[in-house]
């Protein structure tokens, strides 16, 4: 007889979180980030869930695409979705090392997975920019910057501003079928970084393309073709508000697909910020019969626990809500 699979989750954790607000980006800043997620992920697979881990990269490209700059004079500077490369590269390493030097004996072989998606050369993202990287800067530091690199500039959630480039949406993942069977395997795979590669099609052969894909959309269709259970797109807060700001602000601890999106139409999720990861996480349910949690990092394991009378961290979001909880976590 034919065993039963573990239930598998796609996590996707946050560029923001490798290198934190404040923090310069070294690499001792960033490796410590990781083993703090490490440490999560681990209890993930303590609690019987195979997991495939994505990453962001907003804060490192942009960084990196600083250093090219700088250094164009004596070295050529790559192409932006060749740092997506480098960058998914040196994070990949980065969390691998985290999980193999703090917790290989709990969570088994861990493996990294070069990974490029595809995407329309005319998605109209391509004419409208719109993902952030690199640091947060004042008006004048950014529009100095914006005429170095030739980048639009954005104000971003408050926090400063912020170069900005074109983030088309992910059509398929090239390295999906051999993620799949790496997973089924046993192996935690750290694939998809830096919202995967962004290449075209063109007469049959691949070509890389000038962007950075978002990682939340590129998570969901990750997930959707690996048909996981779940979708958990890690991010600074335990949880999704309602009303942020206003005397009637509360947390969402679960809700359905359709209430999701009412709140999105009422503008409760900025674009710069929680908007992403809801509509990844729509994107997610609508296609499967798994749910998606929107957590912090510290919260990723438990918010995975099944609900019972009482209400689990993070948010979750499900295509239709059969039965509340008796104790209405959703709010």
């Amino acid at each position: 007889m034919l065993s039963t699979p573990a239930p598998l989750a796609v996590v996707a954790l946050g560029g923001n979180a490798i290198t934190r607000e404040g923090q310069d980006g070294t690499y001792p800043e960033m490796l410590a980030n990781c083993q703090e997620m490490a440490a999560s992920v681990c209890a993930l697979r303590e609690a019987g869930w195979r997991v495939v881990i994505t990453h962001g990269n907003g804060p490192q490209v942009g960084n990196l695409a600083i250093q090219q700059h700088a250094g164009s004079a004596e070295v050529p500077a790559q192409p932006l979705f060749a740092l997506g490369a480098m960058t998914q590269g040196l994070i990949g390493h980065l969390i691998q090392m985290a999980l193999l030097s703090v917790h290989n004996q709990q969570l088994g072989p861990v493996v990294g997975v070069v990974t490029h998606v595809i995407v329309d050369r005319q998605d109209e993202a391509f004419d409208r920019p719109s993902k952030p990287i690199g640091p947060f800067y004042s008006l004048q530091e950014a529009q100095a910057r914006s005429d170095l690199t030739g980048h639009p500039i954005i104000e971003d959630s408050g926090r400063g501003y912020r170069i900005i480039v074109p983030s088309p949406r992910p059509q398929r993942v090239v390295e999906g079928d051999a993620i799949s069977r790496l997973s089924q395997d046993g192996y935690l795979v750290v694939a998809g970084g830096g919202g995967g590669i962004p290449v075209v099609e063109i007469d049959g052969t691949l070509e890389g393309i000038e962007a950075v894909v978002d990682k939340d959309r590129s998570a969901a269709l990750l997930a959707t073709y690996l048909e996981a259970d779940a979708l958990l797109l890690v991010t600074g807060v335990e949880c999704v508000l309602a009303d942020f700001g206003k005397p009637t602000q509360r947390e969402i601890h679960l809700a359905d697909a359709a209430q999701m999106r009412e709140y999105s139409r009422q503008g409760q999720f900025p674009a710069g910020s929680m908007g992403p990861k809801v509509e990844a996480a729509l994107d997610f349910v609508d296609a499967t019969a798994g749910f998606a949690v929107i957590t912090d990092a510290s919260s990723m394991a438990s918010a995975l626990g099944a609900l019972g009378t009482g209400v689990t961290p993070g948010t979750r979001i499900v295509r239709e809500i059969l039965e509340l909880p008796k104790q209405g976590a959703l709010q």
